[in-house]
């Protein structure tokens, strides 16, 4: 009987520190952005999306946009993952939550910050990222817009540099038009 009974403790302890675990201690962007593209993929919305690599610049409206991969990189800048857990420092006022990374660490995302428009359910994320090895160095910021929990605007910048060569820029915007 006691053996049951210890048993069944082990158990409801062992389901409550799993719970405690899944609490996100960071903004989670990746859930967000998820359930952003979801939303996209069922609306199909027409985007004006404008390119600009270098000098060059295109701009055209489409609807036929693959938004797991437009948004991939909103979704991979998670801080929620089990080793960045204590990388970054949190400050935060009734507007805004910004995260920064520790001088300790050398994670890729070096900032992330969340503003909320007052009285809506309106967001704007920007996140600044750094990739180097002896190679190359990549930096980039990328920015999300949602007004009453629907995508408004998105942007990505970023400048590449290779060893050896002359740094590279690049933009991507894309503004929804209907929804």
């Amino acid at each position: 009987m006691t053996k049951k009974i210890l048993l069944i403790s082990l158990l409801l302890i062992s389901c409550s520190q799993g719970k405690q675990l899944s609490t996100k201690k960071y903004f989670d962007l990746k859930g967000f952005s998820e359930s952003i593209i979801r939303a996209l993929e069922r609306q199909k919305p027409e985007v004006s999306k404008t390119w600009q690599i270098g000098k060059q610049k295109e701009i055209k409206t489409t609807n036929d946009i693959d938004w797991a991969k437009e948004l991939s990189l909103f979704t991979e800048a998670d801080l929620n993952k089990s080793a960045f857990v204590n990388s970054y420092e949190i400050s935060e006022n009734q507007y805004a939550i910004n995260y920064k990374l520790k001088k300790s660490e050398t994670l890729p995302v070096k900032t992330m910050t969340i503003e909320t428009m007052a009285g809506e359910d309106s967001k704007q994320i920007s996140v600044k990222t750094t990739t180097s090895n002896y190679l190359f160095k990549n930096m980039s910021e990328i920015k999300l817009k949602t007004k009453n929990g629907k995508l408004q605007e998105y942007s990505v910048y970023s400048i590449q540099k290779l060893f050896m060569s002359k740094a590279d820029t690049s933009y991507i915007n894309g503004q929804i038009i209907n929804l």
